[in-house]
């Protein structure tokens, strides 16, 4: 019941009576367009594609430029490959030219938001209230698809805050999370004991949906098996953040008896794809991202072909990303999802790998706090965390900049407060960190004999 006030009655009049959002008109009209054919949607992505480009060949500094270079006129670009002669970016060229990227009428209006670095290398940028309602859309819509709804009892195995939390945060955050009935648990540093804490508070709490860090999870999982703790059953798992292998999604469905919906996104655009309840796939929000899959020529990837994966906001026009290269890559497909919807699909997610670090007194810390930690300093252009034995850590850093003995102090303290001081950490300044031979960054790297890490 109170799912359904939430829903009909406190959000929309949240969202548009008292912020001035478009989130719930962007959601009524997705729920809608997802069921459009696939080339009604292509048609409607070309036009906000157009619209984004015409927007940024004339007051967005670096693409103005980029256009009077390559001899382009929006008039020029009518298909595909036309679009495809633009360049790529990447992080490098975003730190590099990040004031040229910015609008020149949106300066001073937007949001600002860091990535946690999961390819190695942290980014600062820029986005609009625009846009951001067309994310929040989009995420709600995709984890819909597994039963989730604002208002329903939820558990969130997920990150914290880096550093002290201001007070008055806290408590807006805590009353935010009272009202939608999500629950978080920090799985930074799980124990035995902190996972049988979490599986006695979750039996009394019953929370319909959980949506997770997927190795977090995992480890949450196989504890869970082993103790026969777990006595409710919730509706839906919801992973996120690292890569989902099918012998841990087959795990974690059989533990917890329920469906389990794999996701792909970014602090740079959200929610990117999703599964639906057919489980064929990742399903791409089309209607606010034009998703690429390049091989390293350039070429687009054939159906069942490996590339990179490029991403055009369709509507940041703040900070327009126009053919980003996000750092992971996947396989290309062209079928048609037996669900109906005409949102293409992704076959898998190839990329985000990150080992598990492991602790003397028993943590299992997911290798996605050390992106959540590191995109907290600008100082820090690429980094990468090697743990050779249970009681020894090394993190490589290459430095933006000089990181001076405050900042030092409190990456070691936060570090230590997640890891334990069981643990020796050592960190070094180098000048370069080698990429894999496919020329990707492996964030966390654990030799340990563990079969978890394999």
């Amino acid at each position: 019941m109170y799912s359904k006030i939430y829903k009909n009655i406190l959000f929309p009049f949240f969202d548009t009576c008292l912020k001035s959002r478009n989130t719930s008109k962007y959601i009524k009209w997705l729920r809608n367009t997802q069921w459009w054919t696939t080339e009604k949607l292509r048609d409607f992505q070309w036009g906000e594609l157009h619209k984004l480009l015409d927007h940024a060949s004339v007051q967005v500094p670096y693409w103005k430029d980029a256009f009077d270079k390559l001899g382009l006129r929006l008039a020029d670009i009518k298909t595909y490959d036309d679009f495809r002669t633009l360049p790529v970016i990447d992080k490098d060229l975003i730190k590099a030219q990040h004031y040229d990227l910015v609008a020149v009428n949106y300066r001073g209006k937007t949001y600002r938001k860091s990535t946690g670095g999961s390819t190695g290398e942290p980014l600062h940028f820029e986005y609009t209230p625009e846009s951001y309602d067309w994310r929040v859309a989009c995420s709600k819509r995709g984890y819909g698809w597994a039963g989730y709804e604002d208002g329903k009892k939820s558990a969130y195995i997920w990150g914290v805050a880096i550093g002290k939390v201001p007070v008055l945060k806290r408590i807006k955050e805590s009353l935010h999370h009272a009202f939608l009935r999500q629950r978080y648990y920090n799985c930074f540093g799980f124990t035995e004991q902190k996972m049988k804490e979490v599986i006695s508070d979750m039996n009394k709490y019953k929370p319909e949906c959980i949506v997770a860090y997927t190795n977090p999870l995992y480890d949450f999982v196989k504890y869970a098996e082993r103790s026969r703790a777990i006595k409710f059953k919730p509706k839906a798992i919801i992973l996120a953040a690292e890569k989902l292998h099918e012998f841990q999604r087959e795990k974690i469905r059989a533990v917890f008896g329920c469906p389990v919906f794999n996701t792909y996104g970014s602090r740079e655009f959200m929610l990117i794809a999703s599964e639906c309840e057919m489980h064929n796939g990742l399903h791409v929000n089309i209607e606010n991202l034009f998703v690429e899959i390049i091989k390293e020529n350039g070429d687009p990837a054939k159906p069942g072909e490996m590339g990179d994966i490029v991403i055009t906001d369709l509507h940041n026009y703040g900070m327009p990303f126009i053919r980003y290269k996000i750092g992971d890559i996947a396989i290309a497909s062209d079928r048609k999802c037996l669900c109906g919807r005409g949102l293409p699909l992704i076959d898998k997610i190839e990329g985000r790998v990150l080992d598990t670090i492991r602790t003397p007194d028993g943590r299992i810390v997911p290798g996605e706090f050390f992106p959540h930690l590191m995109k907290e300093f600008n100082e820090v252009r690429r980094f990468q965390v090697v743990q050779k034995n249970l009681h020894s850590l090394n993190i490589k850093i290459v430095k933006e900049k000089d990181l001076p003995k405050g900042r030092l102090a409190f990456m070691r303290n936060e570090i230590n407060k997640v890891l334990g001081r069981e643990i020796s950490v050592k960190i070094d300044f180098v000048k370069d960190i080698p990429l894999t031979r496919t020329g990707k960054l492996r964030v966390t790297i654990s030799k340990l004999n563990d079969a978890v890490n394999n």
